[in-house]
């Protein structure tokens, strides 16, 4: 493998392990934040509230950087303006309204299996919508041993009797449904992404996707009901600058990558959470199985993104630019 080669892997694996680890740090995050505002599990509507605020913020910090960066912010064509509310309904509104209904209805372990079905949910929709993303047979076995990881990542809960066969519509139903609305929200943000950068993107994405979550959260939970103190208040900037980052650095590397190549880092997120709640956490021991996941995850993302696809496939972005050079 030479140089050149190895630069152009760490464009995607750098970044992309960089938004996962932002997002892992968001588990430790929320759940203090629940405990400040007194969340309890079972309060879907106040979690809207939260999230929807998390997401307008995060949309307005972008906004912010653009002002600063480019003088401006970025105005849209008309056209350009159904991409963004169908965008952000299927990735901020809709995605986030299943995933904290599932939550709020299901158990802790199960809920994480469910949701990290995410990468799983990409590379059939990718097969299936598009035309240089196909599944392979690397692609099948590093799926198989990502969720092997996963699995084996939360084994002593699950033994332990955190997890159980009953399925219901508003729990393990509500949350394939959080991972299906994410497959469509990638392959839709990434066709956005040939007219609209990913930060644009995402600022305008979240800023409307997050009123609509807002609004129904508030009629929900009967108006708003939380209360903030230093403490909680410096949480939700923190995640919402966490939320700003991942997300625009996640969607440009879909945008530069095939879709199933990139979400497939997704695996990540649980292995980093629990390495980082067990670090905030002194009751949330780091177990030998969550290192041996983390090594699975890395032979999976390794299967995903290695030869077996075809030449376009396993070529990076930058080398697709250099063959495409007239």
């Amino acid at each position: 493998m030479n140089k050149k080669r190895i630069i152009n892997q760490l464009a995607l694996i750098l970044p992309a392990a960089l938004s996962c680890f932002l997002w892992a740090t968001a588990i430790p995050t929320l759940k203090i934040s629940y405990e400040l505002l007194d969340i309890p599990a079972d309060d879907i509507f106040n979690r809207f509230v939260l999230a929807g605020i998390r997401f307008l913020l995060a949309g307005v910090l972008i906004g912010v950087y653009l002002l600063v960066k480019e003088k401006k912010i970025p105005m849209l064509k008309a056209a350009q303006w159904k991409t963004i509310m169908v965008f952000g309904l299927l990735n901020t509104t809709l995605q986030y309204m299943f995933f904290y209904t599932g939550v709020g209805n299901t158990g802790a372990i199960k809920g994480v299996l469910i949701d990290t079905s995410k990468p799983l949910i990409v590379v059939i929709l990718a097969h299936l919508l598009t035309q240089d993303d196909k599944i392979n047979v690397n692609k099948i076995i590093g799926l198989i041993i990502g969720f092997a990881g996963i699995i084996l990542a939360n084994l002593e809960s699950a033994v332990g009797g955190g997890i159980n066969l009953e399925v219901t519509w508003m729990g393990e139903g509500a949350l394939v449904l959080a991972s299906l609305v994410y497959g469509l929200a990638v392959l839709y943000g990434k066709k956005a992404m040939k007219t609209i950068s990913s930060v644009v993107l995402n600022m305008y994405q979240m800023i409307f996707g997050s009123i609509i979550l807002l609004g129904v959260g508030l009629i929900g939970a009967g108006g708003f009901n939380l209360v903030f103190n230093m403490h909680a208040l410096l949480l939700l900037i923190y995640s919402a600058f966490l939320s700003a980052i991942a997300f625009v650095v996640w969607y440009g590397l879909i945008h530069k990558y095939n879709a199933s190549s990139v979400t497939i880092y997704i695996f990540l997120i649980p292995v980093f959470g629990s390495i980082i709640s067990s670090i905030i956490f002194p009751e949330e021991n780091l177990s030998i199985f969550v290192l041996i996941s983390l090594l699975l995850m890395t032979i999976s993302i390794n299967l995903v993104n290695r030869k077996g696809q075809t030449k376009k496939e396993r070529m990076t972005y930058y080398e697709i630019e250099e063959n495409s050079t007239p």
